[in-house]
């Protein structure tokens, strides 16, 4: 059986997603790879890794929230956008929406959201159309034996939902979409039991300050695993693997199999070295 690996977040940090890509290589040459969403904005390169993970076929790409602004953005660009393709009016246009108090509100929400660099990336690479339907068209859930992948953690009962929905070809409702690549709400309820969720979108430094109280160095922006808090009936554990990579510079990825994590870090010389390894 060849290894599976997760990761997620990586927000434009091309240096970080490459050694996370030829580690998981390393340990095996066949090794499929989850990918759990944001591979965009932020960093400088989000377009180029989101272009890789979409033509590798060894990886499970799947969408997060930044995936999703940058499809509502780029179709409004596709559909509104009448200046030349150069650097001039690409700037200009970006950077106004950016600081405006008005606009639309699809390309803005992108803009605040760090998307300048991922939107001019495509933007120069002539807007290609087939990037943001392939985006769109994204998985939202994925499942391996007793773990259940997505985006934001959200609920069980709206993964399972969107997992049938996906399963059968049939629509998604807005509602459980946003639950498992958008929502926060109830990342302190467990999971169903016997089941272990694993996502990103919240780094685990929120998530510290949210459910331990103050004391944040209960994770220390290391991937963290956790049971329900607020409902005894969702006894089975998360596993939150966003470490906030712009921020922090840190990158961990799970193997699936064995449930090891092994982090990287970028230093103040832009070398990539291995850290910690965790055992769930």
């Amino acid at each position: 059986m060849h290894d599976i690996f997760y990761f997620t977040d990586i927000h434009g940090m091309y240096n970080l997603y490459r050694a996370v890509m030829d580690y998981c290589y390393e340990q095996d040459h066949e090794a499929m790879i989850i990918f759990g969403g944001d591979a965009i904005d932020r960093g400088k390169d989000g377009y180029r890794i989101m272009k890789e993970l979409l033509n590798n076929p060894k990886v499970c790409y799947l969408k997060g929230n930044h995936e999703d602004l940058f499809v509502l953005a780029a179709r409004f660009l596709i559909n509104n956008y009448n200046l030349p393709l150069d650097d001039e009016h690409i700037i200009s246009y970006l950077y106004h929406y950016e600081v405006a108090d008005f606009g639309p509100i699809e390309l803005q929400a992108s803009l605040y959201n760090g998307g300048f660099n991922t939107l001019y990336d495509w933007m120069k690479e002539g807007m290609p159309q087939d990037i943001v339907d392939r985006v769109d068209h994204l998985p939202l859930t994925f499942s391996y034996g007793e773990l259940d992948f997505c985006h934001a953690g959200g609920r069980y009962n709206e993964f399972a939902r969107v997992s049938q929905n996906e399963y059968d070809g049939t629509p998604i409702s807005k509602s459980d979409k946003e639950m498992v690549i958008w929502d926060r709400n109830y990342l302190g309820q467990g999971w169903i039991p016997g089941r272990t969720c694993v996502f990103g979108h919240t780094p685990v430094i929120h998530l510290a300050a949210k459910y331990y109280g103050k004391d944040k160095s209960k994770t220390n922006m290391h991937p963290c695993a956790y049971n329900a808090t607020l409902d005894d009936r969702w006894t089975g554990r998360k596993i939150d693997m966003d470490t906030g990579a712009f921020a922090s510079e840190k990158i961990y990825v799970l193997n699936c199999l064995t449930m090891k994590v092994q982090g990287f870090h970028q230093n103040v010389n832009n070398e990539i070295e291995k850290i910690e390894v965790i055992q769930f």
